[in-house]
C-alpha cells in the first residue's frame, strides 16, 4: 500500500481545478434524524468522514461554528456506496435523497487522476480508511488560500466504485437550492427499483423495507 505523507507537501503544490457550472444538479443522501440534517444543511459536528475539516482532531469531535461540510455525487449509486459501501446493507430506513442545484460556479480543487499528485498528496488520500489522514490534508487545502485559494470544496473519486464524489465546504453554504419536490424519501416505492440495481450491481443487501 502507498504511504500517504501528512502536509505539508516536499514540492510545492500545482492544484488542478474544477468548475461546477451554476445549474448543475448533484445528488445528497441525509439521514434528518442526525445532526439536523436538511436537503442543503451542512454538518458543523466532526470530524466524522473523509474530508471533514473541522478543527478537533480525530478521533475527537466537537461542534465547530466555523467550519461545516456537505457531500454529495452525480448520481443515486455515488450516494448509496458512499453512506453504506463497507456495511454492504442499504439500510433504507429514515434516509432521504435530495436534488442540489448550484446557483453559482463553485470553485473545487480536483482529486481525481493526476491531481492528488499536483495538490501536494497521492491519489490515494481519497480511497484510504485511515481518516485521520484524509482530514488533515483537507484542513490543510482549506487553510493554505495563497496556495490553493479559497476553494469551495473537492471533488474526488470515492473510494467504492471511483464514481466523481463531491465534498463542499461551508464556503458554498448559501450555493445550492433544493424545493420541497426535490427531496424523496430513500423507501419511496419509486425508488425501488433503482436502489435494487444499484445495489446489485455494487454487491451490496437492501435490507427489507
Amino acid at each position: 500500500m502507498v504511504a500517504i505523507a501528512l502536509p505539508p507537501p516536499l514540492l510545492q503544490p500545482q492544484p488542478l481545478f474544477h468548475q461546477l457550472d451554476a445549474g448543475t444538479t448533484l445528488r445528497r443522501l441525509y439521514d434528518p434524524s442526525r445532526f439536523g440534517a436538511t436537503g442543503v444543511s451542512f454538518r458543523h459536528f466532526g470530524p466524522l468522514s473523509r474530508f471533514d475539516h473541522q478543527r478537533e482532531p480525530y478521533p475527537r469531535t466537537s461542534n465547530d461554528a466555523d467550519r461545516g461540510i456537505l457531500y454529495a455525487a452525480r448520481t443515486l449509486s455515488g450516494c448509496l456506496v458512499e453512506v453504506f459501501g463497507d456495511s454492504k446493507v442499504i439500510l433504507v430506513g429514515s434516509w432521504e435523497v435530495a436534488i442540489l442545484t448550484a446557483t453559482r460556479n463553485l470553485n473545487l480543487l480536483d482529486l481525481r487522476g493526476t491531481g492528488a499528485i499536483k495538490a501536494g498528496t497521492v491519489a490515494a488520500v481519497c480511497k484510504d480508511s485511515n481518516r485521520q489522514i484524509s482530514q488533515t490534508w483537507s484542513r490543510y487545502f482549506y487553510d493554505n488560500v495563497f496556495i490553493y485559494g479559497e476553494i469551495d470544496g473537492l471533488v474526488f473519486g470515492n473510494a467504492h466504485n471511483d464514481e466523481d464524489a463531491f465534498a463542499f465546504y461551508e464556503r458554498s453554504v448559501n450555493d445550492f437550492q433544493c424545493a420541497i419536490s426535490d427531496i424523496c424519501p430513500l423507501r419511496e416505492s419509486a425508488l425501488r427499483m433503482e436502489v435494487e440495481c444499484i445495489a446489485r450491481d455494487s454487491r451490496m443487501y437492501v435490507q427489507p423495507y
